[in-house]
């Protein structure tokens, strides 16, 4: 998973691309307008030379005083005409604001990594709410901007015609504190949801959560989040998500058609299969030369990547059991720097784990200031895993791993998406802890789930991104689906793929169908799209005695 803000709030998702942080040496606003209006598309291309170890990054607390002060300032020179003088102080505003956010993502790093360390889990608090105040700050900025004597040239020159309408009047009517209040609600619940999963884990790494006070939590948080979307005018809190979230392109109607197809023609397969290759421990050190070998082997800008990571030590692939149970890949703004966080599991899973992280970490690195898309940013990731089966053939259990796991991806991820749906449609008066535990009864169910033996109507409590980042597991299907492709590609012409992912590693297309679209791949949601994938895995497991070392071409017949 790419771990991201939680809660990127409005005009922050609509100008994350302004957002110029990672800009060398914390370069001067002056320096900054001189590089955005230069016609030298070479000038264009900020790099430097500078790479901060992350053991030598000293967390700082986030000073909120300061960011209010340089508000003020571009505030009153928003009243001039003198539309250069507010950019110079819009971007002194940027720089204290992306440090805040470096700093609450080191606090969330250090927390991560040790949930039983008191200071860190202070400290990683305040920085939560803090980013909601500052997110506060960034929105008043732009209303501000919106009322300004140099509004139009503001447009013309930098944030692009059109882009103020969101912000003249009163907006959607909802207040600065009630947001304040909702998102800080919001951050409070997950903090506490934090504490349950440091609390449920034992010495002996054992996991054993609290089951109610977990449910309970996650029922606080669909009220919470329910009522943050209704008051922002969205008529459900999946809207919300799909809009302001994550920027999503497709229909709600198309993702529904997604996971009843998913439901209907992979889950006969999927209760059918199960992970039945030799267990094989798998060291830190076998981790990481996994990868070591794969950017070698790759080379360009993925070596590149790897050698940042591998000399600024912006990794954490250690297991322990004071660590937050899960992996994912976080952007350090001011440094301009990536980072993987992971807790191995000890197993040949870990390689295939942090392939996938380190697929994000190379998107950042060749994205650098710029921004992409949940949606997107999953293909790199996934497709990464699928790659190392090619250009790493250490490990003959990793294809027949990575196979079956690409077909559990499609139908846990949607029985996870389903329920979220569903969850946040349960009437004020009927939504509880048990109503909950019933409802993912049921989908499980309807998912063959439930036909396990260890099946438990309350484990929903143990997937994160219920709590951390809602919404979110219905890109993993999607993108799974392109890197798919792109493995395809790769094995029905050697090299093929490989320059598909390569050539895609900077594209700044956002959107998931134009990026698609962009890349050359197709759309997953094309008529009997699912139809071709039960084909492709039915052949799959045919053909067991080759190894599973290739996808054949999905347009075949079943024979």
């Amino acid at each position: 998973m790419m771990k991201k803000p939680h809660l990127r709030l409005l005009s922050v998702l609509l100008a994350a691309a302004l957002l110029i942080g990672c800009v060398p040496a914390r370069a001067s606003a002056l320096g900054l307008l001189d590089w955005l209006f230069s016609d030298d598309e070479e000038v264009k291309k900020p790099t430097g030379d500078s790479v901060t170890p992350f053991s030598e990054m000293v967390y700082t607390r986030p000073d909120l005083d300061e960011l209010q002060a340089l508000l003020d300032t571009v505030t009153a020179r928003a009243q001039t005409k003198n539309a250069v003088s507010v950019l110079e102080g819009v971007y002194d505003f940027y720089d204290a604001y992306d440090w805040i956010y470096t700093n609450a993502t080191l606090a969330d790093i250090h927390y991560s990594a040790n949930l039983s360390d008191d200071y860190w889990e202070e400290e990683n608090n305040f920085c939560t709410t803090a980013l909601n105040e500052a997110d506060q700050m960034l929105t008043s900025l732009y209303t501000t901007l919106a009322a300004s004597p140099c509004r139009s040239k503001l447009e013309g020159a930098f944030f692009g015609e059109g882009f103020f309408e969101g912000y003249d009047g009163d907006g959607n009517g909802i207040s600065d504190e009630k947001l304040l209040e909702l998102v800080n609600r919001e951050s409070e619940l997950i903090s506490q949801y934090y504490t349950q999963v440091s609390k449920s884990n034992t010495l002996l790494g054992s996991f054993f959560p609290p089951y109610k006070a977990m449910a309970q939590t996650m029922v606080d948080l669909i009220r919470v989040r329910n009522e943050l979307a209704s008051c922002l005018g969205f008529d459900s809190y999946e809207e919300y998500a799909n809009v302001y979230l994550y920027a999503r392109d497709y229909t709600p109607e198309q993702m529904s058609q997604c996971l009843d197809e998913i439901q209907q023609k992979l889950v006969p397969l999927y209760v059918d299969v199960f992970y039945d290759v030799a267990e094989r421990d798998c060291s830190e050190e076998d981790t990481y030369e996994y990868v070591r070998k794969l950017a070698n082997a790759i080379g360009g800008t993925v070596l590149d990547a790897f050698e940042l990571m591998d000399q600024a030590g912006l990794y954490d692939i250690a297991q322990s059991s004071d660590k937050f149970n899960s992996s994912f890949e976080t952007y350090l703004t001011s440094y301009g720097e990536p980072f993987v966080f992971m807790n191995a599991g000890g197993d040949a899973f870990d390689q295939l784990t942090f392939a996938h992280e380190f697929g994000h970490f190379c998107n950042d690195y060749a994205l650098g200031y710029k921004s992409s898309s949940i949606d997107v940013a999953e293909i790199f990731s996934q497709a990464m895993e699928y790659l190392s089966l090619v250009y790493v053939t250490d490990y003959d259990d990793l294809p027949r791993l990575k196979i079956v796991d690409s077909l559990c991806t499609y139908v846990e991820q949607a029985c996870y998406a389903k329920f979220e749906q569903e969850m946040y449609l349960i009437p004020e008066d009927e939504l509880s802890v048990e109503a909950l535990f019933d409802l993912y009864e049921r989908i499980a169910t309807d998912y063959g789930f439930a036909s396990g033996d260890y099946f438990d109507r309350r484990d929903f409590v143990t997937v994160t991104h219920f709590f951390t980042s809602p919404m979110y597991v219905f890109s993993y299907i999607i993108s799974n689906d392109a890197a798919m492709q792109i493995y395809q590609l790769e094995l029905e012409s050697p090299g093929a793929g490989l320059d598909c992912y390569l050539d895609n590693l900077d594209n700044e297309e956002g959107y998931f169908l134009a990026f698609l679209e962009s890349a050359g791949l197709e759309s997953p949601f094309t008529g009997g799209y699912v139809d071709d994938l039960a084909r492709t895995f039915q052949r799959l497991f045919r053909q067991e005695a080759s190894g599973f070392d290739y996808f054949t071409a999905r347009e075949g017949d079943a024979a």
